[in-house]
């Protein structure tokens, strides 16, 4: 009787089991297949003499099409990384000609040392990441390309400049360090959350992360220079 029991309840058990999950199939039915997936880089100790476990067998990743009907999710193909590095290297090149434009307005028409000093800073060493992108640019057969997010920056840029101009003395220096501050902080942000992971080149990665401790180091020299401003 007991026995009798038992079957009883686990045939019941698994008729919800399968009736749930039949139904929870039926209401995902048409959720896309994830595209990424994270690795467990959790390294895993063997002992010595334990057999090493057999490797995964690589599975495709299947999304729908435009037809409901599922397809290989193909790898990038060389075009489509030349694409977004063109479109990450025309960002970059732009932030950086940006900069170098403004630091030629400031370093004809800063009344402070301290400020024209810090332009000629900003001539040097961006005329030298725009040398090195253009350079990468040969080596990699690259085209920079435009983008919106590209077009804005350049149209800011030129409204700002204008601005600029028309100021003299010390509100001439602060409102171009204070520019120059925000510019730098949002070219960190534009690295970190845009450029790096979208770029698809080892050597594009390694220039902008390369370039990155420049960049921090101008964020600090304008923080200086602004601190400074306010103790006058």
């Amino acid at each position: 009787m007991k026995r009798l029991l038992t079957a009883a309840i686990a045939v019941s058990v698994l008729g919800a089991c399968h009736f749930h999950s039949r139904s929870w199939l039926a209401k995902h039915a048409d959720d896309p297949t994830p595209t990424t997936v994270v690795p467990d880089t959790q390294p895993v100790v063997r002992q010595e003499g334990t057999p090493a476990p057999e490797e995964p067998k690589k599975e495709s990743r299947w999304r729908p099409d435009r037809d409901g009907h599922a397809s290989a999710n193909k790898p990038m193909g060389r075009s489509s990384m030349a694409s977004s590095d063109g479109r990450t290297v025309g960002m970059f090149l732009m932030a950086n000609d940006v900069n170098l434009s403004f630091a030629k307005v400031a370093y004809a028409g800063a009344a402070s040392e301290d400020v024209k000093s810090f332009a000629r800073r900003m001539l040097t060493d961006h005329t030298q990441i725009v040398a090195t992108i253009r350079g990468l640019i040969a080596d990699q057969d690259v085209s920079p390309s435009d983008d919106s997010a590209g077009e804005d920056l350049r149209d800011l840029s030129t409204l700002q400049r204008d601005s600029l101009r028309a100021l003299t003395g010390r509100a001439f220096d602060s409102t171009y360090v204070a520019m120059e501050l925000d510019r730098h902080r949002a070219m960190l942000s534009m690295i970190d959350d845009v450029l790096l992971p979208r770029a698809r080149s080892a050597e594009l990665r390694e220039m902008l992360a390369s370039t990155r401790p420049i960049i921090a180091a101008h964020v600090a020299h304008a923080e200086q220079l602004q601190a400074s401003f306010a103790k006058r």
